[in-house]
């Protein structure tokens, strides 16, 4: 008896770490191929491409898709949840799948849950928290962040006032097309001393320097969920 117990106990400690990592990776090992699959079919089924138009089927494969880890779907869920799409409307679900979607580094889950902490939709309002996101997904260039920043840095809202970031931001923006941006620019510089105004430009350089320019590939299937114009919070 005590030499059987033995024999387990050593045969535990051999391969107790492969049962463990077993485990984890049935826990944690998404396969990301299954879950772009049952996103595209979850949008083929909430459009109706190839296949006829079907809402509770689309959000079945959407729910599949964002617990496989894709963070499109988990996007596109969250706005499912936020405008009551499919499913009972949830704010505070919005937000979770806005979230997950963003610290996979997606950049419009990024500036959304930054949008969600503005509005106080779902999350406890905190503009602290929304530029922390903004700031991630201005850094990959998105340009309703950058705008979004060049606001809050311009008025003082949940960063420190600075009307030379402000401008950077701005500028950035503008540099996209964005509407409104080049009025924020005027406004930064004229809050700007004149000793300030030859920094301006060189500051702008150095952050532009960070931006992580997205990579140009095949457009993927998306879900429209907003309207041009829509996204200036503040």
């Amino acid at each position: 008896m005590l030499l059987d117990s033995f024999c387990y106990a050593h045969t535990m400690k051999r391969f107790l770490p492969l049962i463990l990592a077993a485990f984890l990776l049935a826990a944690c090992g998404n396969d990301p191929a299954q879950a772009q699959a049952d996103y595209e079919l979850a949008v083929k089924y909430l459009r109706g491409i190839g296949v006829p138009q079907n809402q509770a089927q689309g959000t079945t494969y959407l729910q599949r898709a964002a617990g496989e880890g894709s963070p499109d779907a988990q996007l596109a869920l969250g706005f499912s949840y936020l405008k009551g799409r499919g499913v009972e409307q949830d704010s505070k679900r919005a937000a979770e799948l806005f979230t997950q979607a963003a610290v996979q580094g997606n950049v419009d889950g990024q500036y959304n849950i930054g949008l969600a902490y503005v509005r106080g939709e779902g999350v406890t309002k905190d503009l602290a928290k929304a530029a922390e996101w903004f700031l991630k997904s201005a850094l990959q260039d998105d340009a309703g962040s950058q705008y979004n920043l060049g606001v809050m840095y311009l008025n003082g809202e949940g960063v420190t006032r600075d009307p030379i970031q402000a401008y950077v931001w701005f500028k950035l923006a503008n540099d996209q097309n964005y509407a409104g941006a080049l009025d924020g620019m005027t406004s930064a510089k004229n809050s700007v001393t004149k000793d300030q105004l030859p920094s301006l430009d060189a500051e702008a350089a150095k952050i532009s320097r960070r931006i992580k320019k997205p990579v140009v590939k095949a457009q993927p299937l998306t879900i429209p969920m907003t309207q041009p114009g829509t996204d200036q919070p503040l």
